[in-house]
């Protein structure tokens, strides 16, 4: 029988048939990973690393079958994780996360939102399941619940941060990660020596904004008030070295990137370091910069004052 080519048949039912079959393979093709995620999260385990998915299926072999469909389907997963994250499901909000990186590695918001939907939301849910105990008059009560939100916090920085560490050996030395990183050991672990190194490694990036330099050399003067003696000095003068490498690279017409503020403390911590000034013009302020530093508005950075 010949087929009419002006047919709804030929015109519409033959691509639709097309779609349906696609459709379907795609089905088949995803049975095993499916298969493999899913029974993580069925029983109710915490972690589902892409090791897991790896040791089942083989990443590559995963990605090659799946083609262009995972795409779709880590939109899909990271839908899921947004639904799993409203029901406050934490094993399988972080599966789905784990899924959506497995099948798009190259998605920088799954790493940048999921790491802060595990640093940050899943302990605030652990907070809000012993609210009672946490405010209750009994010490021992009040004890317990203390000691499990810290726990949380504690354990749920780290899953943050082993995510992100993921996602960095896809986008290496990429500025949000690097970012995130510095944040999580800043506000949730109260690490400045690694949230300062995380700072550093973020101001090196092709995209960092400058403010990320900024961070960086403040966490040095953060971390100089908090030392006493040579070691005070020592996180003084890093922050100033950083600065001198920094200031010929910042644009003078450029107002994010403070210049004339920049020059000022490369002033404040030659006082303070018993350095000459540099006489270099590359190292002069910006034409018609007035210093206008005040070292009651930022108690924690200046270096001088305890």
């Amino acid at each position: 029988m010949t087929l009419d080519r002006s047919s709804w048949w030929w015109r519409k039912g033959r691509p639709l048939l097309t779609i349906f079959v696609s459709l379907l393979a795609a089905g088949v093709a995803t049975e095993p990973l499916q298969s493999a995620a899913w029974t993580e999260v069925r029983s109710r385990q915490v972690e589902l690393h892409m090791s897991d998915l790896a040791d089942n299926l083989g990443q590559g072999t995963l990605l090659g079958v799946l083609g262009g469909f995972r795409n779709v389907l880590s939109d899909f997963a990271w839908l899921q994780s947004y639904m799993y994250w409203e029901q406050h499901d934490r094993p399988d909000t972080e599966a789905t996360l784990q899924l959506a990186t497995t099948l798009d590695p190259r998605m920088l918001p799954y790493w940048d939102h999921g790491s802060s939907m595990i640093a940050y939301d899943i302990p605030a849910w652990a907070r809000r399941e012993v609210q009672q105990d946490y405010y209750s008059t009994d010490p021992a009560r009040h004890a317990a619940a203390e000691k499990y939100i810290d726990q949380a916090n504690q354990e749920q920085a780290q899953r943050g941060l082993a995510f992100l560490d993921r996602g960095l050996q896809f986008l290496p030395n990429n500025y949000t990660l690097l970012r995130d990183k510095a944040m999580i050991y800043r506000n949730r672990l109260q690490d400045l020596p690694q949230a300062a190194e995380n700072w550093r490694l973020a101001a090196a990036a092709a995209d960092s904004p400058f403010f990320a330099a900024r961070m960086y050399f403040q966490l040095l003067l953060q971390m100089g008030k908090k030392s006493e003696g040579a070691e005070r000095l020592r996180y003084q003068r890093a922050a100033y070295d950083y600065l001198r490498q920094l200031y010929p690279t910042l644009p003078a017409d450029v107002p994010e990137a403070q210049k004339g503020g920049i020059s000022d403390w490369m002033h404040v911590l030659e006082d303070i370091l018993k350095i000459p000034h540099d006489p270099d013009p590359k190292y002069a302020p910006p034409p018609g910069w007035k210093p206008d530093l005040d070292p009651d508005l930022m108690p924690e950075l200046y270096p001088d004052k305890n």
